[in-house]
């Protein structure tokens, strides 16, 4: 883990990239997998100092900040279901430099109180007893919580913006996804099996409490070297299993958007990667079209 994040970090000081911002500050918010400032300052100086150049600064990245920010949705948008503001990761790196050089870093929101009987649940949504939809709809609110980002959900005829924080499971046995509603600021909690659309909206939130909506661990980062950020454009043509004929079913991960062909109705994804070759965590699809 350190020694992935010391090379994002010297990637971005090296190029500026918007694929190296926006894994470096996921890469800090993930602080259950954190390393220790100390421990990740070593690494990163002797990553620098085996390319030769010195230790990434904030006052340095300034000097990139307009180029970064400009190539942010051309270089990033093809790669992310929705893509978050640029500012809400370039206003953290203040943050992350502090801790870097300190080692102390910001007063973490505390967690949302847990009720009585209440588990908090970590695992991925594929593994949970729910129907496929709201599979799907939890990938969706998975996504936009690590991302800090609101999202739009329909429950029970009504559309809320809400900021996910925690999928927890009750003493009943009810799986429930507690959220601050953004019109009011009120804490509402919302029955998985009650949901009935997820959407992600391009609304960053300072999270009040903590962001458990993701496993716990650590993050899997590709290698930053040979890694183009471009689109790729050769595509392999989908194969449709058993016979050529009759109809197909087209599904899409509802984490990174690609799309399968089926034969059979089923919306249960196996490990896959997104449109630019990175391992997509997405075990959930919805369902797009009947074809012929």
């Amino acid at each position: 883990m350190r020694r992935a994040f010391g090379e994002k970090v010297r990637a971005l000081g090296d190029r500026a990239r918007p694929r190296d911002l926006y894994d470096v500050i996921n890469l800090y918010r993930n602080t259950e997998a954190r390393p220790q400032a100390a421990v990740l300052h070593d690494v990163l100086q002797q990553k620098c100092s085996h390319r030769g150049i010195p230790v990434p600064t904030l006052a340095e990245l300034e000097k990139s900040r307009d180029n970064l920010e400009g190539s942010w949705r051309t270089m990033l948008g093809h790669q992310l279901r929705a893509l978050p503001p640029v500012d809400s990761f370039w206003n953290e790196l203040a943050d992350f430099f502090s801790w870097l050089r300190t080692g102390v870093a910001r007063v973490v929101p505390g967690i949302y109180r847990i009720a009585n009987g209440e588990t908090v649940i970590r695992e991925r949504t594929v593994r949970l007893p729910i129907a496929a939809a709201a599979r799907s709809f939890l990938e969706i609110i998975r996504f936009a919580a690590a991302n800090h980002l609101c999202v739009d959900l329909r429950y029970q005829g009504s559309v809320r913006r809400i900021e996910p924080y925690s999928l927890r499971r009750t003493r009943e046995g009810n799986i429930v996804l507690h959220a601050i509603r953004k019109s009011d600021g009120e804490h509402r909690s919302y029955r998985i099996d009650r949901i009935e659309g997820a959407q992600t909206t391009g609304q960053s939130f300072i999270p009040r409490y903590v962001v458990e909506l993701k496993p716990q661990g650590a993050i899997a980062i590709p290698p930053t070297a040979g890694r183009s950020t471009l689109p790729r454009v050769r595509r392999r043509p989908m194969r449709v299993s058993g016979s050529r004929h009759g109809p197909y079913h087209i599904y899409e991960c509802a984490y990174c958007g690609k799309r399968f062909r089926r034969k059979k109705r089923t919306s249960r994804l196996n490990p896959h990667k997104d449109g630019s070759g990175y391992p997509c965590p997405g075990r959930a699809a919805t369902f797009v079209d009947t074809r012929y």
